[in-house]
């Protein structure tokens, strides 16, 4: 039996307490593309970052074409045949189009300084044809002359894929490559790893627009918490349970308290919102409008625009046009501290704690643009004071912890100091993006009991949530979000059909799969 192109032997890896990545072994072989998915958190990238030498397991083995590599520099891997892309653009801006792919062209043919210098111009011959080649197959060879800075997002995308073509790679590792890029893009890019395939290339492929990976991967492996949780056909991952427990989340208890039909005037209404990330239309003209004392759900997949919305609302990321109003007030164009001083706090992704601090210290400092701290950590202010009382009793464990160090604490509990602190500003509309993010069920249910508490209490809510079935559950209103458009609107029960496409595991993946 021929030797796998690269075997994945148990790897495991850890970042303080989290743990990113538990046990998974792989294997792919030369002319098979094989496609990792899984939920945000999954440890998708650190998986790349292994295999690609940007960093060293703790335990496992890395062997690609044979060779044990575990830990080699990611520049000694390239000249052996290893080319990956990564999530964010790292483009030469100043240089050409061409000249941009010519660096990676020249890999291998020139080996020294002075070997360089003594072949002159004309060693540029080969490596000029090789990058010539690359641009041809992503469509850029018309552009080859253009600054790179000119380029749109999606041809920079494309732009980085020639690049690592140029390498004159065995293996391409793609790291969501078809982030930005266009309808048209995106199926120039599936016909491309499908002829990448027919020369006999081996491609790791890790995409959130699952109905790609379904429609150009042989095989698909899922990630779950670290873990590979499947591995097989895209057809039978498709449909595997536990799949869909990744994506979806449990069962969980409990429901709207309103069916949504007849809701009461607006406390926030967003109008035909544009927001641009970058060179990225991350929002185009989306519109919602949220009840007081309503839990707003925003789902749909990966690169929809979800934490984007959240941001702008919050004056993260200014809009390109289009309106955002809270009670009738414009927030549009207003800083995040004057957006928080007037009641909006958010809980962002991955909780951005300050780690040396203690719980207590954390939680005064979310009442810090509302209250000001005028007395100091010792003379607090009466309002601090009582906001300071109501988070403790909502989250009986941080009162416990009060003197603790945050970065000490687990993902559970930091979650819920995150939580306490947005609360400590008495906001009139939380945000919250992706609270169950790495949390294991049990705290998962904990979170989503506290966010009925809250609603029980008169909160609005806003929700960004990857577990749908835990997010439809508390909602009284969803909203679907795809490519930064809102594409369905409606109460949990009249979205049955929701989860199973947020998920991307439902029709268009049985489309992408030709059923």
């Amino acid at each position: 039996m021929a030797e796998a192109l690269l075997r994945l032997e148990r790897l495991s890896r850890r970042f303080g307490g989290v743990r990113a990545l538990h046990d998974v072994s792989l294997a792919l072989d030369a002319g098979e593309v094989l496609g990792i998915i899984g939920p945000n958190g999954a440890g998708k990238t650190t998986l790349f970052n292994l295999i690609s030498g940007l960093d060293r397991p703790d335990s496992g083995r890395v062997y690609f074409r044979g060779q044990d590599v575990t830990g080699r520099p990611a520049h000694w891997l390239a000249a052996r045949g290893m080319a990956r892309t990564f999530q964010n653009l790292h483009l030469f801006d100043r240089l050409t189009v061409l000249e941009n792919v010519l660096l990676p062209a020249q890999r291998g043919r020139q080996p020294s300084l002075v070997r360089a210098i003594l072949a002159g111009r004309g060693a540029l011959v080969p490596s000029r044809a090789a990058a010539e080649a690359a641009l041809a197959a992503v469509g850029l060879a018309e552009l080859a002359d253009r600054p790179a800075r000119e380029l749109s997002f999606g041809q920079g995308r494309l732009l980085e894929l020639a690049r690592a073509l140029a390498l004159d790679p065995r293996l391409v590792l793609l790291d969501e490559p078809a982030s930005g890029l266009s309808p048209t893009e995106r199926q120039q890019l599936s016909a491309l790893v499908r002829d990448l395939r027919a020369r006999g290339l081996g491609v790791l492929l890790i995409e959130h627009d699952v109905p790609i990976v379904m429609g150009v991967a042989d095989r698909v492996a899922v990630l779950n918490f670290g873990e590979k949780i499947a591995d097989g056909p895209p057809s039978a991952v498709a449909h595997d349970p536990k799949v869909l427990e990744a994506y979806l989340g449990g069962e969980m208890r409990g429901g709207p308290l309103a069916d949504g039909a007849h809701r009461p005037p607006w406390l926030l209404e967003i109008h035909d919102l544009y927001v641009r990330r970058g060179a990225v239309p991350a929002l185009q003209g989306v519109s919602l409008t949220v009840a007081p004392g309503e839990l707003l759900a925003v789902v749909g997949p990966n690169g929809a625009g979800k934490s984007t919305l959240l941001g702008a609302i919050a004056g993260l990321f200014p809009a390109t046009s289009g309106e955002i109003r809270l009670a009738g007030d414009a927030l549009t164009g207003r800083s995040p501290e004057a957006l928080a001083r007037g009641g909006v706090s958010l809980v962002p992704e991955r909780r951005q704690l300050f780690t040396g601090l203690t719980v207590r210290e954390n939680l005064v400092l979310g009442a810090y643009p509302r209250y000001g701290l005028h007395g100091g950590w010792g003379g607090l202010p009466a309002p601090v004071l009582a906001s300071l009382e109501q988070v403790l009793a909502l989250f009986p464990r941080l009162r416990e912890r009060q003197g603790q160090h945050a970065g000490t604490l687990s993902g559970g509990e930091q979650q819920m100091l995150a939580i306490g602190r947005a609360l400590m500003n008495a906001p009139r509309l939380l945000l919250l993006d992706e609270p169950s993010l790495g949390l294991a069920p049990r705290l998962v249910a904990e979170i989503f009991h506290t966010l009925r508490t809250l609603r029980q209490q008169g909160m609005t809510i806003v929700l960004v949530e990857q577990n749908v079935r835990a997010a439809l559950a508390v909602a009284d209103f969803v909203y679907w979000l795809e490519r930064g458009r809102v594409v369905r609107a409606g109460t949990p029960a009249e979205e049955a059909t929701l989860a199973e496409r947020a998920a991307g595991l439902g029709a268009p993946a049985a489309e992408a799969l030709g059923g």
